[in-house]
């Protein structure tokens, strides 16, 4: 087998890359000219664009946790809620300082959507900055002729929102709640008051947030309180008329009471009737000596003195009836109340039942309350600015040194590349009279090494 089929790749080992290099020798007043020129365009266009400073300020985002749950209550015993990640908050502050509710007050405030008008020196400076803003504005007519057929006027504040938002940021190197906010204007004063502007918005924005919530709660709660505050007035007018039907001043001392009472009454009853059975007989022992003293002769003042100790001791009797009367009717009437004490109690005992729970839901509203009030009259906030930006002195961009060299990086590689493409299709440079003539003088190259080779 031949020893080119054997290794196909032979031919690499065949190629003298010294005569590439050769072409890359002989243009190198091309290269250097394409280098030179693209850096000093690069060079040119950093004092073309405007200088853009950077102001910042540190922010700490603090969780603020609000409880005044009293120590019995269940939900005293529940964990904390837990706090979200670093990732989430940085997103999600972000979004809130790129949105209308804090970019559009910010703008209006600062009047950023109105033409900065500057004082230079010089005509030609004047003159290069009107010349600027002329280019840009066509530039933006232009765009908008390509993309909707019609010049569309921008509306000035829309159109500094949209430049606004794309400026503002917020990061953080690590996890930590210490941020920075920061915003890129060409006017380092500007920015300055910007970054300090968005960060009192900012702020304010938050309490707000956390504030409304809590005074529509305290009004709902307020609304509770009064209206479990006049369920219980009405169920304890209810308890009192209750009482005051059965004539009870409370049901359970006053069962115990009658029982008493019942229990007194009915041994002076006993009693009173032992008098009354006694005075009867004294009546009747009376009346049968009268009789003995009527059939026979007897002083008149003796009969005088029996019939008087008859009638007093009739008319004892008379009273002891009365009095037993009295005695028994008390008797029914105390028994009767008795017995509407149970359903009393019964009706009493649900009422204080209902009063209690009640006045348990009262409290612990009155709980929640205090505690939305305390956030809605509250001072805090969860964004808390550290300190004021600084106006900044040096500006981020453009930044000369990494635009010319990253220029002439760029520039080296494809004009290296440029050359061989040029060779490869027999195109002529500006420097082609100083070296080998493209394809051509490539395969005369060739040719050559062959024939000595030979």
């Amino acid at each position: 087998m031949p020893e080119e089929k054997r290794n196909p790749y032979k031919f690499l080992f065949d190629i003298d890359f010294r005569k590439y290099y050769e072409i890359l020798v002989k243009q190198k007043g091309f290269i250097f000219v394409f280098c030179l020129s693209s850096v000093l365009s690069s060079l040119g266009l950093t004092y073309v664009f405007s200088e853009k400073y950077i102001a910042a300020t540190n922010i700490y985002y603090r969780p603020l946790e609000r409880s005044l749950l009293r120590q019995k209550d269940i939900e005293a015993f529940g964990a904390p809620v837990p706090s979200a990640p670093f990732n989430v908050i940085i997103q999600s502050l972000q979004d809130i300082i790129r949105s209308e509710t804090i970019l559009r007050p910010v703008v209006e405030t600062l009047d950023l959507d109105k033409t900065v008008k500057v004082e230079y020196s010089t005509w030609y400076k004047r003159w290069y900055h009107n010349s600027k803003d002329f280019v840009k504005e066509q530039l933006s007519n232009l765009s908008s002729l390509l993309k909707y057929g019609r010049i569309i006027e921008e509306d000035a504040t829309f159109g500094a929102i949209k430049g606004f938002r794309k400026s503002i940021f917020i990061k953080t190197t690590k996890d930590s709640y210490v941020y920075v906010l920061g915003v890129k204007d060409k006017y380092p004063e500007r920015a300055a008051i910007i970054v300090d502007t968005v960060g009192r918005y900012l702020v304010d924005w938050l309490k707000e947030q956390d504030q409304n919530p809590a005074q529509q709660k305290c009004i709902q709660l307020n609304k509770q309180l009064q209206e479990m505050e006049k369920k219980i007035n009405e169920l304890r007018k209810e308890r009192e008329e209750l009482l005051m039907q059965g004539d009870f001043i409370a049901i359970a001392e006053e069962r115990a009471e009658g029982v008493r009472s019942i229990y007194a009454m009915e041994q002076e009853a006993i009693r009173v009737k032992a008098q009354i059975e006694e005075k009867r007989k004294k009546v009747s022992e009376l009346n049968r000596e009268l009789q003995k003293k009527s059939a026979t002769y007897v002083n008149p003042d003796d009969v005088k003195k029996m019939e008087s100790d008859r009638l007093f001791t009739q008319i004892e009797l008379e009273g002891l009836l009365a009095k037993i009367d009295f005695q028994q009717s008390s008797i029914m009437q105390l028994r009767t109340k008795l017995q509407k004490l149970p359903s009393l109690q019964k009706k009493a005992d649900n009422l204080d039942m209902q009063i209690n729970a009640a006045t348990r839901i009262h409290l612990h509203l009155t709980d929640l309350h205090i505690e939305a009030l305390s956030k809605a009259n509250s001072a805090e906030s969860e964004i808390k600015v550290l300190h004021q930006a600084v106006v900044p002195r040096i500006p981020v961009q453009p930044i000369k040194i990494y635009h010319v060299g990253l220029t002439a990086v760029l520039s080296l590689f494809f004009s290296t590349g440029l050359i061989y493409v040029l060779a490869f299709f027999n195109i002529r440079t500006f420097f082609s009279s100083k070296g080998l003539k493209g394809r051509r003088a490539i395969e005369e190259i060739t040719d050559g090494e062959t024939s000595t080779d030979e």
